[in-house]
């Protein structure tokens, strides 16, 4: 199929894309808030969710969990809601060509970790035959529906990078390797963020009358801070079910978690410094990772008492405490009650999610736990809109003119102020959990 003649203009993305305007509006909205920052929002958030899915759903189907169906059937519905923003861009025949591609590569990842519990190395072979196909057609796919804006040869290697990080990450998950296991995990994550920088990067490009340019320095800023916060929402599900089945990878899943939280911290410290990052660690820590030990703890043992304390505090003490740091912070950008009530729906679909699966209501737990993923993405959209609109000297786009994107890995040519902050808030922040995590190890 020549997907260059279904390609069509982009009528439908504002009633798909939260936020969608004509870039008619682009100097009217704020700068976190553009249509290309908005595309490349949906993007990360979607394309993130498969890559945490997947790996969830291949540990499950491995450890024999009884949800790993619900866990495929989640990832299968990730997949489905991929087709209408493809198709607000590129018809509906793309949108499903992009789907039926995307499904060949979710049934590999689910044959492969299956054929791995079994000891088929003929079905391993297989599934990976699967998977390279799915790299190739979509890198196909890719390359040609952006009109080389997104090169086949970039877009191909880039996916075969994620598909070896999922693979790895299972791979050393089975082996017992679990500190490689999650230090992979984290990259993979990471690593996947790039193609909705570029995906969007590219169609932007293409299409620079509906989309303006993603890939500013505010677009990075929001990007990064939506990671950290789905980041820590995936980590937390992970860890909280592997404690309460006594998973021999607990503690590492928790190291996971110990990671994300120093991300946070030195993200806060570069905007607000060190003295404000230390009482955000305080309050994280204290009423929130510690406290949702104790309510896996307390579910395992079958103690209801308890269960409603750490619940309580979840969802009221912490919710209140932490929303009213991010307004004193941010001085008022962040709504007190607005920001409250966000934490809340955060924590409650953290605690849901994790009861639901307790129960053994798997289905509806990944329907909450997919919910809850999506609700990260509205705290990182405030957030960051509001550090960008109390800083935004920091943020200035200085490049000349859109640059189109060379591959999943950004763009082609960035500001030096876009550099500066994705070095604050990203390549530093993997450093400090490089840096932990090889200190931990060297302890051990």
């Amino acid at each position: 199929m020549k997907w260059n003649k279904v390609l069509v203009p982009v009528l439908g993305a504002a009633l798909l894309i939260p936020g969608m305007a004509t870039t008619a509006l682009a100097d009217e909205l704020p700068p976190t808030e553009t249509t290309g920052v908005e595309l490349r929002a949906t993007l990360d958030s979607l394309l993130s969710e498969h890559y945490a899915l997947a790996v969830d759903s291949m540990m499950k189907v491995y450890d024999g969990d009884e949800a790993a169906e619900a866990a495929i059937a989640a990832l299968d519905a990730n997949a489905a809601d991929m087709e209408p923003v493809i198709a607000s861009v590129y018809g509906e025949e793309g949108g499903a060509a992009f789907v039926e591609i995307f499904d060949k590569h979710n049934m590999g990842t689910d044959d492969y970790a299956a054929a791995v519990k079994a000891g088929d190395e003929a079905m391993q072979e297989e599934a990976l035959v699967e998977i390279q196909s799915f790299v190739d057609d979509m890198g196909a796919f890719l390359g040609t529906a952006t009109e080389g804006n997104l090169p086949e040869d970039g877009a191909t290697a880039a996916l075969r990078e994620h598909e070896d990080f999922v693979q790895e990450t299972f791979d050393l998950y089975v082996e017992g390797d679990y500190e490689a296991a999650y230090t992979s995990y984290l990259e993979g994550f990471t690593q996947i963020f790039g193609a909705g920088s570029a995906i969007s990067g590219a169609i932007s490009a293409q299409f620079p009358d509906q989309f303006s340019d993603p890939n500013t320095p505010a677009g990075d800023f929001r990007s990064t801070v939506n990671r950290i916060a789905a980041e820590h929402f995936a980590l937390a599900q992970l860890s909280m079910t592997k404690g309460y089945n006594g998973s021999e990878d607990f503690d590492f899943a928790d190291w996971a978690q110990d990671q994300n939280t120093e991300e946070f911290r030195t993200a806060l410290a570069s905007v607000y410094g060190e003295e404000a990052s230390n009482q955000f660690v305080e309050l994280w820590n204290n009423q929130h990772i510690s406290v949702q030990g104790d309510l896996v703890t307390a579910a395992a043992a079958d103690d209801q008492p308890a269960v409603e304390e750490a619940t309580t505090t979840l969802t009221s003490t912490f919710a209140t405490d932490l929303g009213t740091f991010l307004n004193g912070a941010t001085e008022d950008r962040m709504p007190l009650d607005e920001t409250i009530a966000g934490v809340q729906a955060h924590e409650t679909s953290v605690v849901d999610t994790f009861q639901q699966y307790v129960s053994g209501d798997y289905a509806a737990s990944y329907e909450t736990y997919r919910a809850g993923y999506a609700i990260m993405f509205d705290i990182g959209k405030g957030l960051s809109g509001a550090i960008v609109d109390q800083f935004p000297e920091n943020f200035e786009n200085t490049a000349p003119e859109k640059m189109p994107a060379t591959g999943l890995g950004g763009t082609a040519g960035q500001s030096n102020t876009m550099i500066l902050w994705i070095t604050l808030s990203t390549m530093i922040l993997l450093a400090a959990g490089t840096i932990t995590y090889r200190q931990t190890k060297n302890q051990q």
